[in-house]
């Protein structure tokens, strides 16, 4: 028997607070991703993108925004609630992005469409099943 399974590992007492800060970089990036794409992109990479680059950067931005959302949530309480929260956002940005390139004529792939829906039904799913939509049940433990 292994000693993970003779007795849990104590958490590092600085995790909380490393958490925080991580989740409030990730935040940040994602939120600067999400609005000025090829200002991160130049700033980072040195060149400036395409449009292509500009949706992927995006959808990267929506997913840090999410895994920033997780990060906040998460206070040595059971970690559903902020995973749930981070799935919804990222399910929403992703959504959003890819519709607004497809709308705009930036992306025309043959998945666009059917992924866009797929992440909409998603977060939508999560958002109800969390009570997050108005007439659903906001009562839930978290």
């Amino acid at each position: 028997m292994n000693r993970s399974a003779a007795q849990p590992r104590k958490a590092w007492p600085f995790l909380p607070a490393m958490l925080r800060v991580s989740a409030i970089v990730e935040l940040a990036t994602g939120c600067a991703l999400l609005a000025t794409p090829s200002v991160v992109i130049q700033a980072l990479i040195g060149s400036p993108s395409n449009q292509v680059g500009w949706i992927v950067a995006r959808i990267l931005g929506g997913a840090l925004l999410a895994l920033g959302v997780a990060g906040m949530l998460t206070r040595g309480e059971s970690t559903e609630r902020g995973v749930a929260l981070a799935f919804i956002v990222y399910d929403t940005s992703t959504a959003v992005v890819l519709a607004w390139a497809g709308a705009a004529g930036a992306a025309d792939g043959w998945l666009l469409w059917p992924v866009v829906g797929l992440h909409a039904i998603l977060a939508v799913a999560l958002a109800v099943g969390r009570g997050l939509l108005p007439g659903t049940d906001r009562k839930r433990s978290s």
